[in-house]
């Protein structure tokens, strides 16, 4: 479970779960729970490169952390807090002109609906290479 929680890190615009820390651990189960996202759809979108399709309760996982970390507020992409979390994330500080230019990028990506857009925004900055996954 905790090698999933850990990769689960990549899924979702969560950078201060770089370290795993125990707090976000705990935040990324209550996220599950709350979207009933099982660690076998987890494991399955992961293992597919994170480009797999991805059923509801994924897209709305990535809602709900990206809500409690207040990287969407009311549906909306929040860049300036992305940017701001990101900026104090150490293995990140060399590389904010790309992350900014991606986040600039994916800022105004709307979805069908709140977890839609989450899961647009986060796919957009893994393409762009502004969050941890980005290839």
């Amino acid at each position: 479970m905790k090698a999933i929680l850990c990769a689960a890190t990549l899924l979702v615009i969560a950078i201060s779960a770089v370290q795993c820390n125990p707090n976000f651990q705990q935040l990324m189960k209550q996220c599950m729970d709350e979207t009933k996202l099982t660690e076998a759809e987890l494991k399955e979108f992961m293992g597919s490169g994170m480009n797999g399709n991805a059923n509801e309760n994924l897209k709305c996982y990535s809602k709900c952390l990206m809500e409690k970390q207040g990287h969407l507020v009311n549906g909306q992409f929040n860049s300036e807090a992305l940017l701001n979390t990101l900026k104090n994330v150490p293995q990140m500080k060399d590389k904010m002109a790309e992350i900014t230019s991606g986040v600039n990028a994916c800022k105004d990506m709307k979805g069908t609906n709140d977890c839609d857009t989450a899961f647009k925004v986060f796919m957009c900055l893994k393409e762009h290479k502004a969050v941890m996954g980005g290839q």
